[in-house]
């Protein structure tokens, strides 16, 4: 075997070696690309589920005043009415007072 076939054997040798190559390299780029859009949809749930977050904080802050704002309202109508009740006995005496000093008159 003399030095050219030699070479061209070792030139399609390394040709098989660099096609074996190309395609590793290839099947790693392809496995990369999906690890990024695998990476990019994580990163899209995480968004969702914060927003998701977020929104259940804000509501669960808006039910918590809403109740705050019921207590307090219900708390105004009960010293209100306790209001009314001691009024309406107050002006109960009072007709009492009147009406006897009408009789003693």
């Amino acid at each position: 075997m003399d030095d050219a076939d030699r070479l061209r054997e070792e030139n399609e040798q390394l040709k098989k070696e660099l096609a074996y190559l190309s395609k590793m390299v290839s099947g790693y780029e392809n496995v990369l690309k999906l690890n990024e859009r695998e990476l990019d949809n994580a990163k899209k749930i995480i968004a969702m589920y914060e927003n998701i977050v977020e929104y259940a904080r804000s509501e669960l802050k808006l039910a918590t005043e809403t109740a705050r704002a019921r207590e307090s309202a219900s708390q105004l109508g009960r010293a209100e009415l306790m209001d009314a009740f001691k009024k309406i006995k107050e002006l109960e005496d009072e007709n009492k007072r009147l009406r006897e000093m009408r009789r003693e008159s």
